[in-house]
């Protein structure tokens, strides 16, 4: 676990400061962030379909399901805000950290071993709470949206309690998906891109479902707020 750690906090002190620079100057910055990133996981998308049973259909909606994934991103930080994008990525983080840690700490029984073995009840508990939990603490002192501001302090932390347990839930269930995807082409990473995490749809495989939810939910809050 040590290990795994460390590999994980270097890793990330190396991306961070980029993916930091292009989300707070946005525009141009974050789409060419973006396009470098869709590329390398078409590639690895198609890595792993070559490898399964039913190639085509799995390449053609694997592009469909990152090209969705992608755009949703950038509309979080370009149709709406810098503040939006990060509650989202805030929400991924704590998502993952809880699972991570929880899951570890207090083992239990296992969610799906069938597709990934790893994964517990316990981890699951934890990737709901602390996403709703940060969203809370996050919308306390930078809210939501601005055309949410009128609205009760009760109103915006039960949003925002949502927010965190849907997008937590979300993001598992995208890890889900690739691990699914990674046991037809029975391999254990999307590839070796990123040291303590493997591949690249490795570490955004939460992302990538989360954001056109996220999107979608934030976009139906503010036609009913």
């Amino acid at each position: 676990m040590s290990s795994t750690l460390n590999k994980r906090i270097i890793s990330a002190i190396l991306i961070a400061p980029p993916f930091i620079f292009s989300i707070i100057h946005g525009n141009y910055y974050l789409i060419a962030w973006l396009l470098v990133a869709f590329v390398i996981s078409v590639y690895e998308w198609y890595s792993l379909a070559k490898k399964t049973e039913f190639f085509l259909p799995t390449m053609v909606l694997g592009i469909i399901y990152m090209a969705i994934s992608y755009s949703s991103f950038l509309a979080l930080r370009e149709v709406y805000s810098i503040n939006v994008l990060i509650l989202f990525l805030g929400m991924i983080w704590f998502s993952d950290i809880g699972a991570f840690f929880v899951g570890k700490t207090f083992g239990g029984p296992k969610l799906i071993q069938q597709i990934s073995p790893n994964k517990t009840w316990s981890g699951f508990g934890g990737a709901l709470f602390f996403p709703a939990l940060f969203a809370m603490i996050w919308v306390s002192y930078m809210g939501i949206h601005p055309q949410f501001n009128d609205e009760p302090w009760y109103v915006i932390y039960f949003m925002a309690a949502i927010l965190g347990i849907t997008i937590g839930s979300i993001g598992q269930a995208g890890d889900l998906l690739i691990s699914f995807i990674k046991r037809q082409a029975n391999v254990k990473d999307t590839g070796s891109l990123i040291p303590g995490h493997g591949g690249l749809l490795d570490r955004i495989d939460s992302m990538l479902l989360g954001a056109p939810i996220f999107l979608v939910l934030i976009t139906l809050l503010s036609y009913v707020f």
